[in-house]
């Protein structure tokens, strides 16, 4: 009935666990249930997409924060090391 999924209950649960927005959640059960698959599939894809940018807003900040701390390291010990897992 909703994409393969078994119940409309299990859909819900499952974009919950993908972060989604209510908002989101209400749309995507709106159009499957308006036979718009295309337009629930647009509202994840655009979802998937903003989670994306926020890991590579974080990707950037840890970068920034390993040169920082490798500036910090080398003015502590008189040595450049990479931070762990760096």
């Amino acid at each position: 009935m909703f994409s393969g999924y078994q119940t409309e209950a299990e859909l819900i649960q499952n974009m919950l666990d993908a972060g989604c927005a209510e908002n989101i959640i209400d749309g995507v059960i709106s159009c499957l249930k308006n036979g718009q698959t295309k337009k629930g599939l647009s509202l994840l894809q655009e979802q998937r997409a903003v989670l994306l940018d926020e890991i590579h807003r974080n990707q950037s900040c840890i970068r920034y924060l390993d040169e920082v701390l490798c500036e910090m390291q080398a003015a502590f010990t008189g040595s450049r090391h990479l931070p762990p897992n760096g």
